[in-house]
């Protein structure tokens, strides 16, 4: 799974976790913020939506924030879905 696809599913599961649990984009980029994020909310939004590339540091760092605001909630690492042999397809 090339980067591009990995933050495409990323995102798509970040959103239905926190649709699922009531919130919204606003309440994550607080919590993510309060943790130390450096993407602002208008840019957190265009990514959960496929409008912004973010890098796998900011979108490992919204992952685990959703893990721990939406109980159940299982969004993984960029790092646990790419292949086994860790090479980035092209």
């Amino acid at each position: 799974m090339d980067d591009r696809t990995i933050a495409r599913t990323q995102a798509r599961m970040i959103r239905a976790a926190i649709s699922d649990a009531g919130l919204g984009v606003h309440e994550l980029w607080e919590e993510y913020r309060r943790s130390g994020g450096e993407v602002d909310e208008l840019e957190v939004d265009a990514y959960l939506h496929h409008a912004l590339h973010l890098v796998p540091r900011h979108r490992d760092s919204l992952a685990r924030i959703t893990n721990r605001m939406v109980p159940g909630a299982r969004v993984p690492c960029s790092r646990d879905l790419r292949p086994i042999d860790g090479r980035s397809e092209t």
